[in-house]
């Protein structure tokens, strides 16, 4: 291997991770939010009829339910993408990648999933003038699961009223361990947040009365 591609190798290497010698995947993160790309290739030594996808998500992480019903994914237990971590529950989801009767898995397949950081909530943290304080008190970094990708040599299960059980044998998981930082909300900062918060609707609602009775005005003239 020439310098310049073992370069370009260990590069890229954070990013793109090869979790089977079928399965290729690629993560980016901004902030709030994370996606995931997967790309999964036919293996002719390990036939297989049915492939699904089983995730589980934490608290603290969700995916749009509008994003998860375009996968037809059958989803276990409630997503309310409104609530802080601390409101919300564990929940999971499954979606068939690929189902026959008759002929093997023979062709490539690619899914994606943006994956959203909740709130967490406000730290009461009273060491606002010690310089002593650390900076990483502002962050957490939490763990970020990832999919797993299921093979079956039998034709997939019903995802109508559940998701089939995880296939420990056969199912193929990312060696990486992703994680995600998000901030944490400070007690001390709610003195100014919350005038604020009140403050908007306050102008914005008047901006819209006065308006209207200038329109009203108008049109009586």
């Amino acid at each position: 291997m020439s310098l310049t591609s073992l370069c370009i190798f260990f590069f890229f290497l954070p990013c793109i991770i090869i979790s089977a010698p079928n399965i290729g995947s690629r993560y980016t993160g901004t902030g709030f939010h994370t996606r995931l790309e997967y790309t999964i290739d036919p293996d002719p030594s390990m036939p297989a009829r049915c492939l699904f996808v089983w995730h589980r998500l934490p608290p603290y992480l969700y995916i749009e339910p509008d994003e998860l019903h375009q996968l037809n994914a059958t989803i276990l237990g409630s997503i309310n993408i409104e609530t802080s971590a601390s409101q919300s529950h564990p929940f999971a989801y499954c979606f068939i990648l690929y189902n026959s009767t008759t002929k093997p898995f023979d062709h490539t397949k690619t899914f994606s999933i943006n994956i959203h950081s909740r709130y967490l909530d406000p730290r009461n943290d009273n060491t606002d003038l010690d310089p002593r304080r650390d900076d990483t008190d502002l962050y957490e970094t939490l763990p970020l699961p990832e999919p797993v990708i299921h093979f079956t040599k039998k034709q997939c299960p019903h995802l109508g009223v559940g998701c089939p059980a995880p296939i420990a044998e056969t199912g193929i998981e990312s060696p990486r361990e992703l994680t995600v930082t998000i901030p944490v909300g400070q007690e001390k900062h709610l003195w100014f947040v919350f005038p604020i918060t009140c403050l908007f609707p306050f102008i914005s609602c008047s901006l819209l009365f006065i308006i209207s009775g200038r329109i009203q005005t108008k049109t009586v003239n």
